[in-house]
């Protein structure tokens, strides 16, 4: 029942989204960042929930401001290289030097959504925000020496500033089977230590402390493969047609914990089996497909940026969705567009919908 409310919520948010003229979106397009900018401050002092700091209290319920930000970094870059060329004049493709402005745009989010933490958001926001980067023209050798950096401040972001359960989902991801050999080499140590502790030599104390600490990390590590092994046998079990609607969210409540939000599509894929989440997938594909269209009808470069800005923002969401339930990416925490639970994410994905079918309606002659 809320969920629905959110989706009227959104249905109406879409409806004013088609037929408010796109140029005072583009007005707004800095205040609008500047308004989510504050909310991303905001929420990092409210109370935490499930040990992350992703909501604020409005009007008896609760808002994720960095769901919102998804639109607010899709305006903004649009609207400043759109002013690029158009006010400034500036013809060729973009370099590192002239990429700083959208770069501090798209990554202050960024650093802020990845503080709360929400490493899921933060990927999603980064990849809108080279969607819009690279759609609009980048030199070669801007895209090589920015590769180059990421490779060299890898190992400092691995070190530093991803938590212990982001490198945990990592490494499961990685080489889950390589995990399961060393914890139970760990454990066959254990026995043996403990066996050999009755000569009370020092030494021996001091190794089976290690190696049961070394064992204890690395089966809460493996603890996370949990969660999408499950997803997997969901999908796996619902085999060609599916058990029923209904019928697999009673038998999985215990198995696959959160199946009704980053997980949703596991749940699907038993109930509906191989022809329903194939289905699934088509249809989002057509979505995607008649939003990347979008891009041909809009009369202005704004407008442009904007359906690819919007066109990444689901596509994204659904390929890393879709990627991690089935185990091809690490689980990063990713909803999946209009389908999993969460009012902020229907309502904002409503919005980018609506603006899409404004600049559709408003198309070219």
């Amino acid at each position: 029942q809320a969920q629905l409310k959110w989706y009227l919520l959104g249905m109406v948010m879409a409806v004013l989204g088609t037929f408010v003229d796109l140029h005072l979106f583009m007005r707004l397009a800095y205040p609008l960042y500047g308004l989510g900018v504050l909310l991303l401050v905001l929420v990092l002092f409210a109370d935490p929930i499930n040990n992350s700091r992703r909501w604020l209290p409005v009007f008896g319920s609760v808002i994720q401001p960095s769901e919102f930000m998804k639109l607010g970094v899709v305006l903004a870059l649009s609207r400043y290289l759109h002013d690029e060329r158009h006010e400034r004049g500036y013809t060729d493709r973009h370099s590192l030097r002239t990429l700083i402005w959208p770069m501090l745009i798209m990554f202050a989010p960024v650093i802020l959504i990845f503080a709360e933490p929400d490493l899921g958001t933060a990927i999603i926001v980064t990849l809108i925000g080279f969607s819009i980067i690279f759609f609009e023209g980048i030199r070669m050798r801007s895209v090589l020496m920015g590769l180059a950096v990421v490779a060299l401040l890898f190992p400092l972001a691995w070190k530093f500033a991803l938590h212990d359960y982001q490198k945990a989902r990592v490494l499961v991801w990685w080489s889950p089977e390589n995990l399961e050999v060393q914890v139970e080499e760990l454990r066959k140590q254990s026995n043996l230590l403990q066996k050999a502790q009755e000569s009370e030599d020092p030494a021996v104390e001091k190794k089976l402390e290690q190696v049961q600490s070394r064992h204890a990390k690395l089966k809460k590590i493996l603890g996370k493969a949990y969660q999408p092994r499950q997803a997997a046998r969901a999908i796996g079990s619902g085999e060609f047609y599916g058990k029923g609607g209904q019928k697999a969210v009673q038998q999985r409540q215990s198995a696959l914990p959160e199946l009704h939000t980053d997980f949703v599509i596991a749940t699907w894929g038993e109930e509906r089996g191989f022809i329903g989440a194939s289905l699934l997938l088509f249809l989002y594909y057509l979505l995607v497909y008649w939003l990347a269209r979008t891009t041909k009808f809009a009369r202005n470069r704004f407008e442009a940026l904007v359906a690819v800005g919007i066109t990444g923002t689901v596509f994204w969401q659904f390929f890393v969705n879709v990627g991690m339930v089935t185990g091809v990416l690490p689980v990063v925490g990713v909803a999946l567009p209009l389908l999993s639970y969460g009012g902020s994410s229907v309502v904002s994905t409503c919005i980018g919908l609506g603006l899409l079918f404004n600049i559709a309606i408003h198309r070219r002659r």
